[in-house]
């Protein structure tokens, strides 16, 4: 196989692990518009095996973890060095090769590195912690606020951990009972089954009757979007979390005007990163019981069968060890 050149301003990764996302499932399936052939997988560790001449940031054998959006280095804000407000951005493994390979080539502004408290497996979360930070950033989650999380998934349960650091008070919602256990594990003390309770009496009695201050809906979490406007209280917000949804996001408009709601959307990390791997390091969350399985690199055909037989179900995070 030819080498990768590495450009001036690039780094030359040896890739360690990844981590499965839907949009990857929907890439090899052929249900999301892309130039095949691609790479799929944007969230990957890896170590630093060559730097491009210009780079002074970063150094050979350094672990790094990868920005999911390549930035286009042309626009005004990739020129003032605002590479997360890029304005033509390119997804990893959707529109830009990922890094499902042994090695990738990949601008040195799209990768940061991590220091070595944080393990392999953990670093594959950050993306996770960096989006749920951009959530509860724009819900403007105040210390003794009640958040509603709907679906205890990888990213409902890293929302719960980081709600609960600003000091306010979770609410989690799933329709499994197993998966409302692992959230408990994580520290939530307020979990509702959506199957077994009657969740917005639940939620009402849970608030004082006031119901929830904002609402996070992570968008593979399987439940119905439109509940979010039932849990949330009059004036408050929800934050739709994630960049590819599996579910079903109808939600009736009239129910937000009426209730004065505010519907935001979060599809991306923002300026987050160093913040996200701050707290990994610190401990400030964990992941370690969020990761369902890991593959060998060369399993990864039958995973990808076996992922896509299984729906798409992404409750838990799924790893690729290369």
């Amino acid at each position: 196989m030819e080498a990768l050149p590495v450009g001036e301003n690039c780094v030359k990764l040896k890739n360690l692990i990844c981590g499965i996302t839907p949009t990857d499932l929907a890439v090899y399936e052929g249900r999301l518009h892309t130039q095949y052939p691609i790479i799929p997988v944007r969230q990957c560790v890896g170590f630093v095996s060559e730097v491009g001449s210009e780079v002074s940031s970063i150094t050979r054998g350094q672990r790094v973890v990868t920005y999911p959006r390549a930035s286009c280095h042309n626009c005004k804000s990739c020129k003032d060095k605002h590479f997360f407000e890029c304005e033509k951005p390119m997804l990893f493994g959707k529109q830009e090769d990922g890094f499902l390979s042994d090695f990738s080539v990949v601008s040195a502004d799209d990768v940061y590195t991590i220091p070595d408290r944080i393990s392999d497996t953990e670093a594959v979360f950050i993306e996770h912690i960096a989006i749920s930070l951009n959530a509860l950033n724009k819900l403007n989650v105040e210390k003794g606020d009640q958040l509603v999380i709907m679906g205890a998934t990888v990213d409902g349960i890293i929302l719960a951990q980081l709600a609960m650091y600003y000091q306010a008070v979770p609410i989690m919602v799933d329709m499994h009972e197993d998966m409302l256990k692992l959230a408990q594990q994580a520290g939530v003390y307020f979990t509702v089954n959506a199957v077994d309770d009657d969740a917005c009496k639940k939620i009402l009695s849970l608030t004082g009757g006031h119901m929830a201050t904002a609402c996070a809906y992570p968008v593979n979490s399987g439940m119905p979007l439109s509940s979010a406007c039932d849990y949330t209280a009059r004036r408050g917000k929800i934050a739709v979390v994630g960049r590819l949804s599996e579910s079903d996001l109808a939600c009736n408009i009239n129910v937000l005007l009426e209730k004065n709601l505010d519907l935001l959307t979060i599809v991306d990390c923002g300026k987050n990163y160093p913040s996200a791997i701050n707290m990994l390091a610190n401990k400030t969350v964990s992941v370690e019981t969020l990761c369902d399985h890991v593959f060998k690199f060369d399993e990864v055909p039958e995973m990808f069968e076996k992922l896509c037989a299984d729906n798409g179900d992404a409750s838990l995070k799924t790893l690729v060890k290369i």
